[in-house]
C-alpha cells in the first residue's frame, strides 16, 4: 500500500490557513466544489453519493414503511463500518477532482475546547469564499440540488421532497418545502434572513447540545447529558456489537449489571440533532421551534456538506475505541443479539437498499452500494473490509480530542515523561519543547513537541482558556534502574532571546 494519508481537523486546515499556508484548505474547497458540480449522473457526483444515504429513496423504500429507502444504517451492528466506507468514497471522490489527488476529508472534532467554545469551525459555515483570487459561494455551507428527491412513502406526506433548486439549511431554518409545510416555512425563514445571525443562532445551539443542561456562553464546563460525555463514555464500551449503535446498547443494558454503555451512535445522533433541529410534537428541543434543517433528518442529511465532516469525526471516535480497546486488527458481532437484524421491528430502520427481510447482519455482509472494483458488481466492500483503517484504507488521523487519553489508557505499560505548567501567555508566538533525559552524566535526547500559539494570547478568549501546556515523550527504552537514576531537562525554542524570569514547569514520570 501506498504511503498512509493523515485526516486532519478542519481547525487545523483553517490555522494553516490563518498563518499563510492556504493550500490545504483552498485544495478541499476546489475538490468540493468539483464534485457538486459534475453531472448529477456521475458516480462521483455530490448528488449520487450524497444520495446514496437516504434520499432519493430506492427500492421497496420508496413506497412501504417497513424498508428504509436509502442505503445506510443506523440503529444496527453495520452503523460504524456503513459509514466507515461512506467517508471514504467522499474522499476519493475528492481526490478524483484535476489537482486534488492529495486531498483527505478533515473531521471536524466536536470535543474539542474549541469546538465547546466556539461551536463549528467557520470553514464550514462562511457564506463565501476567495478561491484562486474569486469570491465564490463557500463549498462546505450547502448543496443546491441538481435534481428533485422525495419518497413515496404513505404516511409521510412527502415532508421532505425537495424540487431541484432546493439549497440545504440548518438551524435555525427549516427545510420543510413540500406543498403541506411550504408557507409555513417560508414564513418561519423569513424571519431568520439574516445569515450572519443565523450563524451565531446555529452555533449557539450546537454548543447547548455539546455541553448538555448547565451551558453557558462564556464557560466550558460540559455536563454528563451533553454529547461531549456522550463521546467520552462511548470509548468504554467492552465490545462492538454494544459500541456500535443504539438498538444493541440498549440491550446490552438491560442485561449486564455494569456501567451504562454508551453506543457511538448516540453522540452521533445529537449532532445530526443540532445542526439541523427538529420539531418534536410541535416544540423544539433547543432554541426555537419550526426548526428543521436537513441535518435532523436521515432522509436528507447528507446532502448537507457538513454531514461528512461530522462523520469523518465520528469514525475517527470509531478508531480511537478500536485503539483503546485493542480492536484495530479484529473485532466481532455478537451472532443474533438485538441490532444484529434487518426486520423492522428490531432495529426501527427495517431493511436498506439492497437488504431482505429479516437479514441477520454478519461481518460479511456486503455494505451496498459500495464496491472495492467498479468493474465487478460484486465486490461490494464488508466490515471485514474496513477493521483498520491504516492498513486496509490507507488513512489516519491527526491527534485530535480524547487522543492523549486513549493512548494512555490503551498502553498501560508503556512509561512517559509528562512536562507541564508551562505557561504560553509567556511567549510571543509559536515554540518548540525539547525534553532530555540524563543517565549516569549522559544525555539522551527524548523528542520535541510543538505548540502553536498566537502572538499575544492576551487578546485572544479562546486562548485564555487553555494557558497551560502539557508534553508527553515515551521512556519505553528505558529500564526501571535507568529512570531512577535519571535527570530531566527541557530546552524551549522561542522567538525570544532569553526564557521569561516567570516560566515554571514541572516533571513527571507516568506508568
Amino acid at each position: 500500500m501506498s504511503k498512509i494519508k493523515i485526516r486532519y481537523s478542519v481547525r487545523e486546515l483553517q490555522e494553516k490557513y490563518e498563518v499563510g499556508n492556504k493550500k490545504p484548505l483552498e485544495d478541499l474547497m476546489r475538490a468540493w466544489q468539483g464534485i457538486k458540480e459534475l453531472d448529477p449522473n456521475d458516480l462521483n457526483s455530490f448528488f449520487v453519493i450524497g444520495g446514496y444515504h437516504g434520499e432519493p429513496f430506492e427500492g421497496p423504500g420508496k413506497v412501504k414503511k417497513d424498508y428504509w429507502g436509502g442505503y445506510c444504517n443506523h440503529g444496527n451492528v453495520l452503523f460504524p463500518t456503513w459509514h466507515r466506507v461512506y467517508v471514504h468514497k467522499i474522499e476519493q471522490a475528492l481526490q478524483s477532482i484535476d489537482g486534488c489527488s492529495e486531498v483527505t476529508l478533515p473531521y471536524w472534532d466536536e470535543t474539542t475546547e474549541e469546538s465547546l467554545k466556539l461551536g463549528i469551525p467557520w470553514a464550514l459555515t462562511n457564506e463565501t469564499f476567495i478561491l484562486d483570487g474569486v469570491l465564490i459561494n463557500n463549498p462546505l455551507r450547502s448543496y443546491v440540488l441538481q435534481q428533485a428527491v422525495g419518497d413515496s412513502k404513505r404516511g409521510d406526506n412527502q415532508a421532505y421532497t425537495k424540487p431541484k433548486g432546493y439549497e440545504t439549511v440548518r438551524y435555525p431554518l427549516s427545510g420543510l418545502v413540500s406543498a403541506e409545510y411550504a408557507i409555513k416555512t417560508q414564513n418561519h425563514n423569513f424571519a431568520f434572513s439574516d445569515y450572519v445571525m443565523n450563524q451565531i443562532l446555529l452555533n449557539k445551539n450546537v454548543k447547548a447540545w455539546l455541553h448538555g443542561s448547565k451551558v453557558t456562553s462564556d464557560v466550558i464546563n460540559p455536563q454528563k447529558d451533553g454529547i461531549f460525555y456522550q463521546y467520552k463514555t462511548c470509548l468504554d464500551a467492552p465490545n462492538y456489537t454494544a459500541f456500535s449503535n443504539t438498538t444493541s446498547a440498549q440491550e446490552w443494558n438491560k442485561q449486564e449489571n455494569t456501567s451504562i454503555v454508551v453506543a457511538l451512535e448516540s453522540p452521533h445522533n445529537d449532532i445530526h440533532l443540532a445542526v439541523g433541529g427538529f420539531d418534536a410534537d410541535g416544540s423544539e428541543y433547543g432554541q426555537i421551534p419550526g426548526a428543521n434543517g436537513d441535518m435532523g433528518e436521515n432522509n436528507t442529511a447528507a446532502l448537507d456538506p457538513i454531514f461528512f465532516f461530522h462523520h469523518c469525526n465520528v469514525d475517527r471516535m470509531f478508531w480511537l475505541w478500536q485503539i483503546k480497546q485493542d480492536k484495530t486488527d479484529k473485532f466481532e458481532i455478537i451472532p443474533f443479539f438485538p441490532g444484529t437484524s434487518t426486520n423492522y421491528s428490531d432495529n426501527g430502520q427495517g431493511p436498506a437498499v439492497g437488504q431482505q427481510e429479516n437479514e441477520h447482519l454478519k461481518m460479511d455482509t456486503p455494505l451496498s452500494p459500495f464496491l472495492k472494483d467498479q468493474n465487478d458488481p460484486d465486490s461490494y466492500y464488508t466490515s471485514n473490509d474496513c477493521i483498520n483503517i491504516e492498513k486496509q484504507l490507507g488513512v489516519t488521523y491527526s491527534a485530535g480530542s480524547f487522543t492523549d487519553i486513549v493512548l494512555e489508557e490503551s498502553n498501560p505499560k508503556t512509561r512517559k515523561l509528562k512536562v507541564y505548567g508551562i505557561n504560553r501567555s509567556l511567549f510571543a508566538g509559536s515554540f518548540i519543547i525539547r525534553a532530555f533525559i540524563t543517565i549516569d552524566e549522559k544525555p539522551h535526547y527524548l523528542g520535541r513537541y510543538s505548540v502553536l500559539s498566537r502572538w499575544n494570547t492576551n487578546n485572544c478568549a479562546n486562548c485564555q482558556t487553555h494557558l497551560g501546556v502539557s508534553a508527553f515523550f515515551d521512556l519505553s527504552d528505558f529500564s526501571d534502574d535507568e529512570i531512577k537514576r535519571a535527570k530531566f531537562s527541557i530546552k524551549i525554542h522561542h522567538r525570544g532571546e532569553t526564557l521569561p524570569d516567570q516560566l515554571k514547569y514541572d516533571f513527571e514520570v507516568i506508568e
